[in-house]
């Protein structure tokens, strides 16, 4: 503990936004002095030349998207701007001192998790948000000038009037709202909109949205005074992710960086703009995803520590499902959750939602909310029983109701078929069934657990029967409309897996998909053996991106599971290597601190690294980058419901000196390992709370044992012997087991060192031709 409060101390820091004489209610005093020096060691160098995107959200319904120069993306400049409630309210701000403009372009550029800020010659602008208020404070230090003026920009907007108050403009895509311009302190405005520097040099202003002209300039007034309260909640928000909710120390500073920004990016993009939920990807899927939410969810916001938050989201989609018993979608939650539409065109939304309630209570031990949700529970098992399982069990679907829901507009012909059954959709629906048969137990639903029971004990028989022939080494992505195996080689069996019972063959299965559809840079969706596999996403001079969308493009939340499985297989090496590609991907490419949705599967001629498409924060990809770390390299699994915590590390040897936290079952877990040549050392203490440690080491049978809220346990390995040692809270020994060697689970890691000898990620087939590059494409 002493360890991780030395290295997350954090330092008080006084910024003074506004201060001038003529206005004291905006001065901070030193009891207001911003503490963010933990933010403020995160900061992101960004040239001119490498000008990347930068969002932040307020976490209710608005985000505004920039880049740290030039506005010039090719992929996203239709998102410029502000958007609030998905409407594009304006494109940029042009902001000039003394009628110059503001040199953006060869500023130099920091960027933060909680703003951006420019510097030049004449002065120092920064971008803040604030949490659940609509309001852009673009704050500007040290102004080189008398005068200064910001004008909202875009096609969309323009202005309505001015007063001695505030300029107000108006969005085409919002007309019944208006955008208000005023300055960051009392100065009045002249009729061309220029506000006075003041005496401290000091020429910032806010832009509001609004109903109505004077509850925009009203928000204006209230930001004035509470600005600094509002900045230091979002900053403590921000603050306690990292250092309270979770943490995270190594001898790599880029490692834990990288760590940090996705903790924090994966959060902005959780908010509750119709309900609660969680963006599926900024820029253009600002609205909730069933699917994405609750792939989302388990990175987003349970390893976060951030169970209430869960709870929220999970009875917002409960409250949308789908209740009208006559509808074939009777039961689903929906796949897209707008500010005011709804559409239930997916199949694994629901199933997700159900065992991700499960997952919920191990993480919070608040058994009180399947009660609650009982109701909506038995919808979605027995409206699918009603419209889509056939006589096996299996759950069916159409086409493109699965995550590949790709269709060619507008016959809505799907580009990845999928129906009638797929592998993933299976896997999904099994751990449907066990949560709510879980639930029904729990509630004394004696006759809907049996009948359910029936079902998954069904699908589990007829599985591997059909998804599995002798002509393969892998399993078929579906069976068809004709009751016929596809045996396309896609990532989807990631899921299905789980299914199988041979230890060896999940091994070799692992080893075929990684080195078929695993590239230093993601997840394929298609091997590139396949005849419809395409290089590139965005090659339009051939195809349509969304020909290309799951048939060879890179996926990155696909990596979640290719990791895990790999690492499952005993080798957390091979999956840290695209870990660490990933890190660096989200640090050093692209938006700053987030995951892209895709990347070409293939660099472009001439190329090293392919490019990153899709949207440039994409909730999953962050999600289960972060669910991997927490649950399967650090191996820390949560079960409240039994109130035993799994501890199940499987450290790559590139690490051999981690402090770390994480807020779960009510308490923290705080945990440190190091590594000495052939010595391992774990330490493990749960603060406030009892709970039972089942230590399960690759080499040794697990130990389990009961420790209470503040004592120490302590696991030595070394290459023959695991040792336990229990401290209590007045730190004298208490309890020591010892485990020797297993030989049936060091046999297993030989076989396993031995079938993933000279694995290698997948090498792209640059000089192979492919038949979509063939093809003549002509964009309407």
């Amino acid at each position: 503990m002493r360890i991780l409060k030395s290295a997350f101390i954090l330092l008080t820091l006084v910024l003074c936004y506004g201060c001038t004489e003529e206005n004291n209610e905006h001065k901070f005093t030193a009891k207001e002095a911003v503490k963010d020096e933990m933010l403020q060691t995160l900061k992101v160098d960004v040239s001119a030349a490498e000008n990347r995107v930068v969002t932040y959200t307020n976490k209710r319904s608005a985000y505004f998207q920039t880049q740290t120069h030039i506005l010039n993306s090719e992929l996203y400049s239709w998102f410029n701007g502000w958007n609030v409630g998905q409407k594009r309210i304006l494109s940029d701000y042009d902001l000039t001192i003394d009628g110059q403009p503001f040199d953006r372009a060869n500023a130099k550029v920091e960027v933060f998790p909680h703003y951006i800020q420019r510097a030049t010659a004449q002065g120092t602008e920064r971008v803040i948000l604030f949490d659940d208020q609509d309001v852009i404070y673009v704050d500007f230090q040290g102004v080189k000038g008398k005068e200064t003026n910001l004008t909202v920009t875009g096609d969309q907007i323009k202005l309505e009037s001015r007063d001695k108050n505030a300029s107000y403009f108006v969005s085409s895509e919002s007309e019944d709202h208006f955008v208000v311009v005023a300055p960051s302190h009392n100065e009045k405005i002249d009729k061309d909109g220029n506000a006075k520097v003041t005496a401290s040099g000091k020429g910032g202003f806010y832009i509001s949205y609004a109903k109505t002209k004077e509850a925009g300039l009203t928000l204006i007034q209230e930001a004035r005074t509470k600005h600094g309260q509002w900045f230091q909640e979002r900053t403590d928000r921000m603050t306690k992710l990292v250092t309270e909710n979770t943490a995270i120390k190594t001898e790599d500073p880029h490692f834990d960086k990288a760590l940090m920004w996705l903790t924090l990016t994966m959060d902005e993009m959780v908010t509750h703009q119709r309900g609660y939920g969680i963006y599926a990807g900024i820029p253009w899927f600002n609205e909730y995803w069933g699917r994405d939410t609750f792939i989302s969810l388990p990175g987003g916001t349970l390893v976060l520590g951030e169970t209430d938050v869960a709870k929220k989201i999970l009875l917002s989609f409960a409250d949308v499902q789908d209740k009208k018993s006559t509808s074939k979608y009777y039961g689903r939650i929906p796949n897209i959750v707008k500010m005011e539409s709804l559409n239930y065109h997916t199949t694994d939304g629901t199933p997700r939602f159900i065992f991700e309630l499960l997952d919920y209570i191990q993480y919070s031990g608040d058994n009180s909310l399947i009660k609650k949700m009982y109701p909506t529970v038995k919808r979605s098992v027995d409206g699918a029983l009603k419209n889509w399982v056939n006589k096996k069990g299996y759950l069916t679907h159409e086409d493109a109701d699965t995550w590949m829901d790709a269709r060619r507009e507008p016959d809505h012909v799907p580009y990845s078929p999928r129906g009638s059954y797929a592998n993933d959709i299976q896997a999904l629906w099994f751990k449907q069934l066990n949560a709510a048969i879980y639930c029904a137990k729990e509630t004394n639903h004696i006759s809907d657990m049996k009948r359910w029971q029936k079902v998954a004990d069904k699908v589990q028989a007829n599985f591997n029967k059909d998804f599995f022939d002798d002509s393969h080494a892998y399993m078929a992505d579906r069976i068809d409309h004709d009751d016929q195996p596809d045996f396309q080689f896609r990532p989807n069996q990631l899921f299905a897996m789980d299914f199988m019972t041979d230890d060896v063959k999940k091994m070799e299965l692992t080893r075929e998909i990684w080195e078929h559809l695993v590239y230093p840079w993601g997840v394929a969706s298609l091997s590139q053996e396949d005849p419809n596999f395409h290089p590139y996403h965005l090659a339009w001079e051939h195809y349509h991106k969304d020909a290309a969308y799951h048939n060879g493009t890179i996926w990155q939340w696909n990596n979640g599971y290719a990791m895990q499985r790999m690492i499952e297989s005993g080798q957390p090496d091979i999956a840290f290597q695209l870990f660490e590609n990933m890190n660096e991907q989200s640090l050093d490419m692209g938006a700053v601190g987030s995951m892209n949705e895709n990347a070409d599967a293939f660099p472009h001629p001439g190329e090293t690294y392919p490019k990153l498409t899709g949207t440039y924060m994409q909730a999953w990809s962050n999600g289960e980058q972060l669910r991997v770390w927490y649950q399967y390299f650090l191996g820390l699994r949560p079960n409240a419901i039994e109130n035993i915590i799994t501890l199940a590390p499987r450290i790559p040897s590139k690490l051999n000196n981690i402090s770390y936290k994480e807020k779960l079952m009510g308490g923290t877990l705080v945990g440190q390992f190091e590594r000495q040549k052939e010595v391992e050392v774990y330490t493990y203490t749960m603060e406030g709370e009892d709970v039972k440690f089942r230590f399960e080491h690759a080499l040794f049978q697990p130990i389990n044992i009961e420790v209470k809220a503040g004592e120490k346990v302590k696991v030595t390995r070394d290459q023959k012997e695991l040792t336990l040692t229990v401290f209590g809270v007045d730190g004298k020994q208490r309890e020591l087991k010892k485990e020797h060697l297993d030989e049936t689970l060091a046999s297993r890691q030989e076989q396993s060192n031995k079938i993933f000898e000279g694995t290698q990620f997948c090498k792209p087939s640059m000089d192979k031709e492919y038949e979509a590059m063939k093809q003549t494409f002509q964009q309407k």
